[in-house]
């Protein structure tokens, strides 16, 4: 979802569903545990023991990617035209940041947008207006598309 706060103002916003799976992430994955150790349980009838240890096997990818991936993401990102500065807001304890456009390495056009700079990757969900993003993006930092860009 994007939203136009002036013409020279452009916001990007990580979709709410998104943003709740990233702030109660250790809930959802203990519950997740818990659902597959009781339905092993009940299911197949097997030990506690090895129903632990089924559900380790299956959440601990998810573990796996959300500490890889989990920081880079961010609630917002809003794009100044005016100042050439680039505001990262996060819900958790980094608060929020900015950056001048030139600090802006490049800039991944796929499902999430990642802003590549020196120290840091910072990802935010692609909106739905492809073409008029990335011509957007193209005037900040030069812009990646990848091999299958769909544009």
């Amino acid at each position: 979802m994007t939203d136009f706060i002036d013409k020279k103002t452009y916001t990007f916003f990580m979709p709410g569903e998104e943003r709740i799976y990233f702030r109660y992430f250790h809930i959802i994955a203990i519950a997740l545990l818990l659902i597959v150790i009781v339905f092993q349980i009940v299911t197949s009838e097997t030990s506690v023991r090895e129903a632990v240890v089924t559900g380790l096997i299956f959440v601990s990818p998810v573990y796996f990617v959300y500490f890889v991936f989990g920081k880079r993401f961010a609630d917002s990102v809003t794009l100044d035209f005016n100042a050439r500065k680039v505001r990262f807001s996060f819900s958790d304890e980094r608060g929020s940041f900015e950056r001048d456009f030139q600090d802006i390495e490049k800039i991944n056009f796929r499902f999430y947008l990642t802003f590549v700079m020196d120290d840091a990757r910072i990802m935010v969900k692609r909106p739905q207006n492809k073409k008029e993003v990335f011509l957007l993006l193209k005037k900040v930092s030069m812009v990646d598309v990848g091999m299958f860009g769909g544009l």
